[in-house]
């Protein structure tokens, strides 16, 4: 199998965002999105958002196997601290994403630098179930995204 063509095949499937907020803030909404996000990109407050991703992730590593990549290299169940290392980096390097496949759904996770959010693609009933479970854990919320 070629993982980068996997990769992109399952980023054009139907997706879903694990995200600090319950629902996409729409451009005609009031409020102050753009200062909320800003305040959470600050370095602490974003290591919160990713300390929480890396809970979810391990947490769903217990039931699934997962294919970590990254610009540089690939690997299938890194230890739980290394994949804490990988996505605890995501944080603070604007360079750095994390893809995670898992096989067995036919699934992808994107972990990308600097987002406040995490990306779902491709999830069947008992892996979105299971997600959205382990997110509500965290205090965070998962969504469809409009493709």
């Amino acid at each position: 199998m070629d993982y980068y063509n996997k990769i992109e095949e399952l980023m054009n499937k139907t997706c879903y965002v694990i995200d600090i907020l319950p629902k996409r803030v729409e451009k005609e909404n009031g409020g102050q999105y753009f200062a909320v996000e800003d305040y959470y990109q600050r370095k602490t407050e974003s290591i919160k958002i990713f300390q929480k991703f890396k809970d979810i992730l391990l947490k769903l590593n217990c039931y699934y196997d997962f294919q970590v990549c990254d610009q540089d290299r690939c690997s299938v169940n890194p230890s739980p601290d290394k994949l804490t290392e990988w996505i605890m980096q995501c944080s603070i390097s604007r360079k750095k994403h994390l893809s995670i496949y898992i096989e067995k759904e036919d699934a992808l996770i994107a972990v990308n630098n600097g987002d406040l959010y995490m990306v779902l693609y491709n999830p069947n009933e008992e892996l979105m179930s299971l997600a959205k479970e382990l997110a509500r854990s965290e205090g965070l919320y998962v969504w469809k995204a409009e493709n």
